[in-house]
C-alpha cells in the first residue's frame, strides 16, 4: 500500500523533477538570469513572471505548466521541498 502510495507521488509530482532539471540550466546560463532579472525590472506581474519561466524552459526541452509553477513557488515560500533555484526564488520575493 505505501509502495502504491509512494509510487503516485511520484507520478503526480513528477513535474517537480523537470522544474530542477530547468532551474540547474538557468543557474549556469547567465542569459536565461538575466532575461529573468530583466523581466522582473520592468515590472512584470507574477502571473507573466511564471508564463516567462514556463517558456523559456520549454524553448531549452523542458516541459511543466503555469499552474505548477505556481504550485512550486507556494510550496516553496512556504519552507517545503526546494524546487526552483534560490536566484529565482529570490526574483520571485521581489514580485
Amino acid at each position: 500500500m505505501l509502495d502504491t502510495l509512494s509510487e503516485e507521488l511520484k507520478q503526480t509530482r513528477a513535474f517537480e523533477d523537470q522544474m530542477r532539471e530547468f532551474g540547474a540550466i538557468v543557474t549556469k546560463n547567465d542569459d536565461i538570469q538575466k532575461k529573468l532579472s530583466d523581466a522582473v525590472d520592468d515590472g512584470i506581474s507574477s502571473q507573466g513572471f511564471c508564463e516567462l519561466y514556463v517558456s523559456t524552459a520549454a524553448a531549452n526541452g523542458i516541459e511543466f505548466t503555469v499552474d505548477q509553477m505556481k504550485i512550486a513557488m507556494h510550496e516553496q515560500k512556504q519552507g517545503s521541498d526546494k524546487v526552483l533555484p534560490s536566484f529565482v526564488q529570490k526574483l520571485i520575493t521581489i514580485l
